[in-house]
């Protein structure tokens, strides 16, 4: 018996992935499945926005799913918080950094692969996702087709070669509003801060957000920054949340702290890179 093909369109709420979303809507109609991965760890505005797709443009729903940590935790016994980024920093006993970079995987592709295999076993899937070659010099090898060997499955990536100002075109032509996040200066949406962020990201944090990271901090009992170098600190001196908001205020000195360095076209992150989960 043939398999019910099921084409799946990974959602960050990110401009390249809603322009997916609306050309999935030409091609298949309501006909494909929008998924998004929420990492307990996202702006409260890309949540809503993603939330909210399929009454701004007619089409499918998107659906949420995200990491479930409490087995693991459990056996442990530590007492889950329903936070996937938390959890996993718990489980794991450390937060994640540019060099130990666990976040991706586990708070992205993996609960997506789980809601897959429980609701839809018996189909053949096709990953769709938004990424495009002016990104990154690891994205500019990518070919428009290629095998996915995490959800063993053909992974089409039709916005290969498009670029960003054609994403921005597509949406105001079909009327879906970019996500607000943009309008307010950010540059990419997810994770909020991404622990890739840089100073001048950081300098822009509303004070919930870095309650957030403190509130991480205080339930992980350690610091949730990485080892870094800061003014009249020793070297691999490790930071906490308090010195690195005080850090991220000032306009001289400290630039050279390496959690922050500012990501460029020539070597992106391995989540925007590989997992295409973000944007």
């Amino acid at each position: 018996m043939e398999q019910e093909t099921l084409y799946i369109a990974s959602i960050s709420g990110g401009k390249d992935s809603s322009a997916l979303y609306l050309l999935m809507m030409e091609y298949h109609g309501n006909n494909f499945l929008p998924v998004f991965a929420d990492t307990g760890h996202e702006h409260p505005v890309t949540v809503n926005y993603v939330r909210n797709m399929h009454h701004m443009t007619g089409g499918p729903k998107v659906e949420m799913c995200k990491a479930d940590f409490s087995k693991k935790l459990e056996k442990k016994g530590i007492e889950p918080t329903g936070n996937g980024m938390l959890d996993l920093s718990l489980w794991k006993g450390r937060a994640p950094s540019s060099k130990a970079q666990f976040c991706t995987e586990w708070l992205k592709p993996w609960p997506i692969k789980l809601f897959l295999h429980n609701n839809y076993p018996n189909h053949k899937w096709v990953m769709h996702t938004g990424v495009r070659r002016e990104e990154s010099k690891r994205r500019s090898t990518k070919e428009p087709f290629d095998w996915n060997g995490y959800f063993d499955c053909l992974d089409v990536r039709p916005w290969l070669y498009e670029t960003e100002k054609y994403m921005f075109k597509m949406m105001e032509e079909k009327g879906l509003p970019p996500n607000p996040l943009y309008a307010l200066g950010n540059n990419r949406v997810g994770c909020f801060p991404c622990i890739h962020s840089n100073k001048k990201q950081l300098q822009v944090l509303p004070d919930w957000a870095w309650d957030r990271l403190q509130y991480y901090e205080d339930t992980l009992g350690r610091s949730w920054f990485s080892p870094g170098i800061l003014p009249g600190k020793p070297d691999k001196y490790v930071p906490v949340v308090s010195e690195i908001r005080e850090w991220a205020k000032t306009t001289h000195g400290g630039r050279n702290y390496d959690l922050f360095k500012q990501d460029t076209v020539e070597d992106a992150p391995s989540c925007f890179s590989t997992w295409h989960e973000c944007e």
